[in-house]
């Protein structure tokens, strides 16, 4: 089975990719930034702190989970499209893109270890392993799979509420303690000991964490979604589907929008972590708020989509789509630069306001860049590499110029 060609691609889902990826990092700035490491005490002596914390809630209303869910979704549709690609040759499929996924999860154990302990790839690799074997299920099984998923994490969260009753001072005193060296340590440690604290957090952090929010069960519903559209091709005839966008678009909204205001103020109270009594609130109404309105988001963007002034406006982000991987990567490692001792040694020292400026910079240069590399290259560096593993075989990264004769007749 050969790759994928560049010029067949859709165009749509690189939009799409690209305008995940700009919520994914205003999302992970807070953690980028070491802000969610500090007391509240530490937090209110930062510069413009009464400002910030009006921007920290309007992130966390825009873009707290709504953005992963987008990528998720992505994640899915790709699946479809590689399963029905190689349906159409007869190559097998199962063995390539396993493959695709061992590598994946190399790539997001390298990224956790070296530079954010935050790394989705990992997760979405497993969940991939897991998609596989759904690949024969029918549009009812999936779609219903899809609305019962989300509502698990509300079950596990009452079953760790009433397990920790009693349990949460002691918790909470050596939370800080802990919290207190890390910022230490990405503040003024080596190299190594900054790669030993995230490889300690990875695996006794970030994967429990996962766990314990049923962050799972919410990706790998969005997989199945996706996989349904791809299944029903819903993106190849986006005016055919005008009007479903747009009642999808409004039912999302009205789901969306006062879910996540709730929970925007949830996430300002600390209850859910605390294992509060109201803490249950959160995950009720993140269960289908936050896919709601990251559905909103899509929805809205694909109406535009079909507008010519929007979409040449929108084609804007299409490189950066195309080249997510690599900018996803590259924004860790800026973020490390900038924040973690062997750089600057900004963690823990910056409010909402300035990390999230930092953010946008980031954004504004990797858009810029994607353009650049994307006008000489087919590939995004860590794209190039991943499907050259995945395919055994170095691919050819260089546009090439066209024949001379082609050239001429399209004059």
């Amino acid at each position: 089975m050969q790759p994928t060609p560049t010029t067949q691609r859709f165009q749509i889902l690189d939009v799409l990719r690209g305008f995940a990826l700009l919520g994914v990092l205003v999302a992970n700035m807070a953690y980028h930034s070491g802000y969610w490491f500090l007391s509240p005490e530490k937090q209110e002596a930062l510069t413009h702190y009464t400002f910030g914390e009006y921007i920290l809630w309007g992130i966390h209303f825009i873009t707290e989970g709504k953005f992963y869910s987008i990528f998720s979704l992505l994640f899915g549709i790709g699946f479809g499209l590689q399963l029905q690609r190689a349906k159409a040759q007869n190559t097998a499929f199962v063995g390539r893109f396993s493959r695709r996924l061992f590598i994946l999860i190399c790539i997001g154990l390298t990224h956790a270890f070296l530079f954010y302990v935050g790394d989705i790839l990992v997760t979405y690799a497993v969940l991939g392993f897991v998609l596989i074997l759904f690949r024969n299920c029918s549009d009812k099984t999936l779609l219903r799979l899809v609305f019962v998923l989300p509502i698990l994490p509300v079950l596990q969260y009452g079953i760790s509420w009433y397990m920790a009753q009693g349990t949460q001072a002691a918790g909470e005193v050596a939370g800080m303690e802990m919290f207190e060296q890390i910022i230490l340590t990405y503040q003024s440690g080596t190299f190594l000991e900054i790669i030993q604290t995230n490889i300690f957090g990875t695996f006794f952090g970030r994967y429990p964490d996962l766990i314990f929010t049923g962050r799972l069960f919410k990706v790998f519903a969005m997989f199945l979604l996706g996989y349904y559209i791809a299944k029903n091709r819903w993106f190849t005839n986006l005016s055919a589907r005008k009007a479903q966008l747009k009642n999808i678009l409004i039912w999302c909204a009205a789901i969306g929008i006062p879910c996540n205001i709730i929970m925007a103020h949830m996430m300002t109270t600390g209850a859910y972590y605390a294992m509060a009594p109201i803490g249950i609130i959160e995950p009720i109404v993140y269960a289908y708020g936050v896919p709601a309105l990251g559905m909103c988001y899509a929805c809205g963007i694909a109406l535009l989509y079909l507008k010519p002034v929007w979409q040449k406006r929108l084609n804007l982000l299409a490189p950066f789509g195309r080249m997510a991987l690599t900018n996803y990567l590259s924004q860790s490692i800026l973020c490390a630069i900038i924040f973690q001792g062997y750089g600057f040694g900004l963690f823990a020292q910056l409010s909402p306001v300035y990390f999230t400026l930092i953010g946008i910079g980031i954004l504004v240069l990797q858009i810029g860049w994607s353009h650049w590399w994307l006008s000489r290259y087919q590939f995004g560096p860590a794209e190039w590499l991943w499907r050259s593993l995945t395919y055994k075989k170095i691919q050819p990264i260089k546009i090439q110029a066209l024949p001379q004769h082609i050239v001429s007749s399209k004059l």
